[in-house]
């Protein structure tokens, strides 16, 4: 598992990327075809998702805050074996210094034909105010 530190980098590029282009194609490159998430404002209120509601999610978002950055803070990556891992973070989106959204995320990522792909999350979007 050497490349664990690093896969993520990748998706955070990725985002940024997505985030500068418009297009969320690289962000969504990460999904594994069987991805499946939770997404709320706080733990108790939580909504699944599937893959393809995640892809209608990730180009609103690209669309929707184009020209914007993604910064993540307090990751621990948590590897599960060779080919599976825990990524905890917190996401940070941000016009210039300002940041305009936050969420909190566990991710459970899967190592798959030499690729790292993202098989389902848990994200908390909004949450308090970041410090």
């Amino acid at each position: 598992m050497g490349t664990t530190g690093h896969f993520h980098d990748g998706y955070l590029a990725a985002w940024n990327e997505a985030m500068a282009s418009g297009d969320s194609g690289p962000v969504e490159a990460f999904l594994s075809a069987d991805y499946h998430g939770w997404l709320g404002r706080d733990a108790s209120a939580a909504e699944p998702f599937d893959v393809g509601v995640a892809r209608t999610g990730f180009r609103d978002a690209v669309s929707g805050m184009r020209g914007s950055t993604v910064h993540t803070a307090f990751r621990r990556v948590a590897p599960r074996g060779r080919d599976e891992a825990v990524v905890f973070h917190e996401m940070t989106y941000r016009t210039g210094d300002a940041v305009t959204a936050r969420a909190l995320l566990m991710e459970s990522w899967r190592l798959e034909d030499g690729r790292w792909l993202l098989c389902r999350d848990f994200t908390e979007i909004n949450v308090g105010t970041p410090e």
